[in-house]
Formats: C-alpha cells, sequence, structure tokens
C-alpha cells in the first residue's frame, strides 16, 4: 500500500525509468553528464548498486532536493580500494556495499548519525557510525528446474561440497563482489561443525572447478541457460529474474542464511558534505524504505516495519569476516590460481 504522494512518485519513476533504456553500470565510470550547478547544489555518490535501483531514488531525491546527482559506478571492492589508495577530491559518499566490506574501510569515511538512528536494526551497524545500514539482504540457492529436480536440488550449504556438485555451481569472485564474499563466509560458518575455514573454502573452490564469474549478474546468466544447474546470490538479485527466467527457481537453505544489510557511508573530506547528510537521512526515511520491500525486492532495516523475512536466520560473525578477511582472499586467489 502507497504511504503518501511522495512514495508514489517513486513508483511512477521506476515505472517511467523501466521503459526506458537503463544507464549500465560500467567498471568505475560515471554515468551522467555535469549540467553547469553551483557547487552547494552538487553531490557525487559512487555506487556499486546496479541503474535499475540506484535511478529511482537518485531521481526522487533530486526532484525533491533540487540537488543535482553525479553518479559514478564500480564494483564495492574496486571503489573502495581505490578511494582508499588513491584518494578522491570528488567523492562525497558510498551508496551501497555489505556492511562488512564498509567496516573494513571506516577509515575512509565520516561518521554521521541520521535522524532515524534509533528506528534502526543496527545488528550490524557501525558502533562509530562510520556508516549507516539501508537494506537486508539475504543469500539464496537458485537453481535450473530443468536441470535439477526438486528432490535433488541441495537444501543445506553442506551439500555444496559433496563432490556430485564439482563443476556445477556458479560463483562470483569475492575479490570483486562483497555479496559473494559473504556468502562465502556464509558457508564457513554453516559447516564449522563439521569442516574447519581452510577446509570448506579448499572443498568449495575445488567444486567450481575452476571457473568463477565476476558478478551476481553472471550468476543468473549461467544458471537460465543452463551453463551451472545452481549458483549462489542475493535473494533480491534472483527474486528480480524469477519471472523473467521461468526455469529458475530459488532455495533457502534449511540450515539458515545470512541477512547481512548493505550501507552508506559520507567520505571523509566530502566536498558536498551537507548534501551527503541529506542523502543519508532520505534513503532511510519511510518512503524509500517502503519502496525497497514493495518494488525493489529488499528488505527494510527500519524496525518501525513489519518485517517480510520468513528465513531462518543464521548470525553472521561480522567480526570473524572482518578480521580474516586478507587470509580468506589469499587463500582464495591461491587456490583458483591453481586451478
Amino acid at each position: 500500500m502507497i504511504r503518501n504522494p511522495l512514495a508514489s512518485n517513486l513508483k511512477r519513476i521506476i515505472a517511467i525509468l523501466s521503459a526506458s533504456i537503463l544507464l549500465g553500470g560500467c567498471a568505475y565510470n560515471a554515468v551522467n553528464e555535469e549540467p553547469s550547478m553551483p557547487e552547494d547544489k552538487k553531490l557525487v555518490i559512487y555506487t556499486s548498486h546496479k541503474a535499475n535501483f540506484y535511478e529511482p531514488i537518485i531521481k526522487e531525491f533530486e526532484e525533491r532536493s533540487g540537488i543535482w546527482v553525479k553518479v559514478v559506478t564500480g564494483g564495492t571492492n574496486e571503489i573502495l580500494s581505490k578511494v582508499s589508495e588513491d584518494g578522491s577530491d570528488e567523492a562525497d559518499i558510498m551508496f551501497g556495499g555489505g556492511v562488512d566490506s564498509l567496516e573494513v574501510y571506516k577509515d575512509c569515511f565520516e561518521p554521521y548519525e541520521t535522524s532515524q538512528e534509533g528506528n534502526l536494526d543496527n545488528t550490524y551497524g557501525s558502533p562509530e557510525h562510520a556508516y549507516t545500514v539501508f537494506s537486508k539482504l539475504p543469500i539464496v540457492f537458485i537453481y535450473n528446474e530443468k536441470l535439477v529436480i526438486q528432490a535433488g536440488k541441495p537444501r543445506t550449504w553442506g551439500e555444496l561440497l559433496a563432490s556430485s556438485w564439482r563443476g556445477k555451481i556458479a560463483f562470483a569472485d569475492p575479490n570483486q563482489s562483497g555479496s559473494s564474499y559473504t556468502a562465502l563466509v556464509t558457508l564457513i560458518q554453516a559447516t564449522e561443525d563439521v569442516f574447519k575455514d581452510e577446509e570448506t573454502i579448499r572443498k568449495f573452490v575445488q567444486n567450481l572447478d575452476g571457473e568463477v564469474y565476476q558478478g551476481s549478474g553472471d550468476i543468473i546468466d549461467a544458471v537460465a541457460s543452463g551453463k551451472k544447474p545452481i549458483g549462489i546470490t542475493l535473494e533480491e538479485t534472483a527474486l528480480k529474474q524469477l519471472g523473467k527466467k521461468a526455469d529458475m527457481g530459488i532455495i533457502y537453505p534449511v540450515d539458515g542464511t545470512t541477512t547481512v544489510p548493505d550501507g552508506c557511508a559520507i567520505f571523509k573530506d566530502a566536498p558536498h558534505k551537507d548534501n551527503a547528510k541529506l542523502f543519508m537521512e532520505f534513503i532511510v526515511g519511510d518512503d524509500v524504505q517502503h519502496l525497497l520491500e514493495e518494488e525493489l525486492y529488499r528488505k527494510s532495516v527500519r524496525k518501525d516495519f513489519k518485517q517480510s523475512i520468513d528465513v531462518k536466520e543464521i548470525d553472521y560473525d561480522l567480526d570473524y569476516a572482518i578480521e580474516n578477511r586478507e587470509k580468506i582472499l589469499s587463500l582464495w586467489d591461491e587456490l583458483t590460481g591453481e586451478q
């Protein structure tokens, strides 16, 4: 149910954009040209979101605020590592990226506490307010219904390590994809009673049989085309494609899954810091958070909303994911390099 005319306007923008040619997410590139505007009416957003997700939100923000937004796209880790190493004289805000990735690069951000902080589920929030949670993102399995019968589909994380699935799993590189890193840590946690973390990674890489994808969109295409019978991706990514990919199904692991949120953060020395704060307030407000649930296939982080998550949740060990990131990715690179 639409709460007010402003929320209705967001839905209208989505409908318009859906009927138009969307600007694709190029690797670390600006996707719109800068008009002649005074500096106090500008905002530069770096984002790992896809265009069909960020465009309605950003366009509505522009309409309400009168602020022009420049959008620069790229992978979460690609953007953050580049800004961390080389700096940026234009970046105002990072919109997107799992909180485990944002936490690693928290020294790049200016702490900011939104006015809605008390209404947000900060289970995975930043104690220092280095970033603000935005939406919840369950990890799921997908499968090709022509290639995998109901009785034979994997139902637990541990089943993904069985030799019968070798060469049949589509998975993106966790160096490039924040959601794949979250999925890999989820797999480690879900199987820790049987395997040690290094053993889990070795078995899983072996089952990938030398083929690793670059992004979540590639996972969908691989499974829908039948190149791979199963894949691991975000629930949002899968739900968006269900109507388009008739032969694709979703599996919610019976042993549970993680629902780690993504977030938003203001860069230190942001040239348009006040406008960045306005954007931060906007995305955790009622209208955008309702839009997540109603139109964008995501879960709201607001505690005052009725939650639609009906899956068994695993408590994601954020400290482990952060502290062991370098070790996990180094082992991943070593093992995938051997294949």
